[in-house]
């Protein structure tokens, strides 16, 4: 028998370690709807009765119930698709008016306001349906494909996400059950190891058996505790075959069944505490701590089969996830990562102390073109050995030592451009030439909604300072933060939502205009910012900065300074006279600073379209 007290205090000593992770992990099980469906059932049910929400369901209500798309097919199956268009029509209309257009949830302007309009009226399904309509002459089929095509494209996210996220969390949870740190690119460990297809298909399988056994009731409870290790087995093995993953787990739980289910039992203090505070006490602690308790309790059971020898118990073979790795087969199948340590702490090209401040800190380069080729190649071999770091010192799970592991061959070979440092003569390039892809950018936008060629941007040249001035900054003041992605993009997103916000708010503080209103928006602050803007700020800035700025900077570096120089200052006295020039006479008018109702207009031409 196993110790249910011992297991809940491994389990809660686990999920203070790691708190923060492990709850995030468990929310995201939540919100995909892959397990623990009930917390999310209860709140809303709570929500309703306390709302007074709860009314009497009626066929119209049924109806209702069943969303836009289930209304739209009944109408293509009815042979009534201009009333579906009528009703799309309407609700449209209707998302347009119910918003104010000064509110951040405004929906009369941008391609996010369009794309929940469209959707939230249903008008996108109106359209697949005409589309497929035309294409088979016939309404009733037009509706079969559009179930036929909903379904399976539910059933693909459902089988190879939201299924396969059973495994991913459940490898997580045994990584932080070992090891002092988790790297977030071990989420992807079934792709690195090319086993996400595999696991994908195992766990389909436990699931239709389970879903077959259900229909028996009785049989649907004991298989519930027969499969119940199979996401464990396929997160510690997923090399494994759908069939053996399903045999060994039933094997493992023969003898164990009653045994798990006073396991869960017991937390029934912890459900109830849930329920009453609407799903907070789940979500915060009882799902992780539920999600803990039961990767001790499959460690247990793997221990007793591998003691036992049950059959196929030598597939589970990941012995590292359970126990840190020998420290002499870390240091052999890490040599070339240890051969390079040295490295993190001195530098090839020995800088002076302010032109080194300026690189590390700002990604500036203030010294030789053959110094500058070095120093990046030593700052990736720099980054790389990083990340191996932590695997190697037994902090994390050593995923070289993983028996799938094929990528070995890669791990110190790639060079990392985008930690490589500019000279001042790339960024003024770099500044000029985001100016310019801007100013095209904007143009072109307002010559395919309006028919017209605007000079866009307060100068009168061709270039749109807060674009190239918005790439440098990111370049520069967040070149720290290179190193981590996540991290990165989120601080383009507050740089670049905090550059634009003030640049509007001064520039009309000064002049008394505004050059770009995001009034009607989807999540827009006070017309000045708003999402859809943001979003393309970060996407942008993080391609700007991982990919284009590395590759201008490689250009530059190849054109003569005699040529490079004198073009660099052309450019920048130029700028600098557009400057004063615009000062005195800016560049106004049509749209560039009046923002009336002729933009919503064209918006819901566009749509219309």
């Amino acid at each position: 028998m196993i110790d249910r007290k011992a297991i809940r205090r491994q389990a809660r000593k686990h999920l203070k370690r790691h708190y923060v992770l492990l709850v995030l992990l468990c929310a995201v099980s939540i919100f995909l709807g892959t397990e623990f469906k009930g917390v999310v059932s209860n709140a809303q049910s709570w929500y309703d009765v306390l709302t007074g929400q709860v009314t009497e369901m009626d066929v119209e209500g049924v109806r209702e119930e069943r969303g836009v798309m289930g209304r739209i097919v009944d109408d293509l199956v009815e042979d009534n698709l201009e009333a579906a268009r009528d009703d799309v029509a309407a609700r449209m209309q209707a998302l347009r008016d119910e918003t104010d257009p000064t509110s951040v949830l405004g929906r009369s302007r941008g391609v996010l306001a369009a794309v929940m309009n469209n959707i939230n009226s249903g008008h996108i399904y109106v359209q697949l349906g005409t589309a497929l309509h035309s294409i088979v002459h016939s309404q009733q089929i037009a509706a079969i494909l559009m179930i036929l095509g909903s379904a399976l494209l539910q059933a693909l996210v459902w089988v190879f996400l939201k299924n396969v996220y059973r495994a991913i969390m459940r490898r997580a949870f045994l990584e932080t059950r070992t090891y002092k740190t988790f790297p977030m690119s071990h989420l992807l460990h079934l792709k690195h190891v090319h086993r996400w297809t595999r696991a994908s298909l195992s766990l389909l399988l436990a699931s239709v058996y389970e879903t077959l056994w259900d229909l028996t009731i009785v049989g649907g409870i004991i298989k519930h505790y027969s499969y119940f290790m199979v996401p464990f087995i396929v997160a510690e093995n997923p090399d494994i075959r759908p069939r053996q993953a399903i045999t060994l787990s039933r094997r493992m739980m023969n003898g164990h069944k009653w045994e798990c289910f006073l396991l869960e039992l017991s937390f029934i203090g912890w459900m109830i505490l849930g329920f009453v505070t609407f799903g907070a006490v789940d979500v915060l602690w009882t799902v992780p701590y539920r999600m803990a308790a039961y990767t001790e309790y499959y460690a247990a059971l793997r221990r007793e089969a591998r003691e036992k020898a049950l059959p196929d118990s030598e597939l589970l073979n990941d012995d590292n996830l359970f126990a840190p790795a020998d420290a002499g087969a870390l240091r052999e199948r890490y040599a070339e990562l240890a051969r390079h340590r040295e490295v993190i702490d001195e530098d090839i090209v020995a800088l002076p102390p302010v032109q080194r401040f300026f690189a590390r800190n700002f990604g500036i380069w203030t010294g030789s073109m053959e110094e500058k080729i070095v120093y990046s190649r030593q700052e990736g071999l720099r980054q790389q050995t990083r990340v191996g770091m932590r695997e190697l010192a037994g902090e994390a799970y050593p995923e070289r030592l993983n028996a799938l592991w094929t990528r070995e061959s890669e791990a110190l070979s790639r060079r990392v451009t985008y930690l490589t440092p500019c000279t001042v003569w790339s960024l003024i390039v770099v500044f000029f030439a985001f100016c310019l892809v801007g100013w095209v950018w904007e143009v072109s936008l307002h010559l395919i909604s309006d028919g017209e060629f605007v000079n866009r941007g307060a100068l009168h040249g061709p270039w749109l300072p807060i674009y190239g001035g918005g790439v440098v900054m990111i370049a520069v003041l967040l070149y720290r933060l290179r190193r981590k992605p996540a991290l990165e993009a989120l601080a383009v997103v507050v740089l670049c939502g905090l550059v634009e916000y003030f640049t509007s708010y001064f520039m009309e503080l000064s002049r008394g205009m505004r050059w770009w209103d995001y009034t009607g928006y989807f999540l827009n602050l006070n017309g000045r910012i708003c999402g859809e803007g943001l979003a393309v700020f970060a996407v942008g800035g993080m391609a700007a900065i991982y990919l284009l700025v590395p590759v201008i900077d490689a250009m530059v570096m190849r054109i003569r300074p005699k040529v490079l120089i004198p073009v660099c200052i052309a450019l920048l006295v130029c700028f600098a006279g557009d400057l004063v020039y615009s000062h005195y006479v800016p560049n106004t008018g049509a749209g560039i600073t009046d923002y009336g109702e002729a933009p919503v207009e064209a918006m819901e031409e566009t749509e219309s379209l």
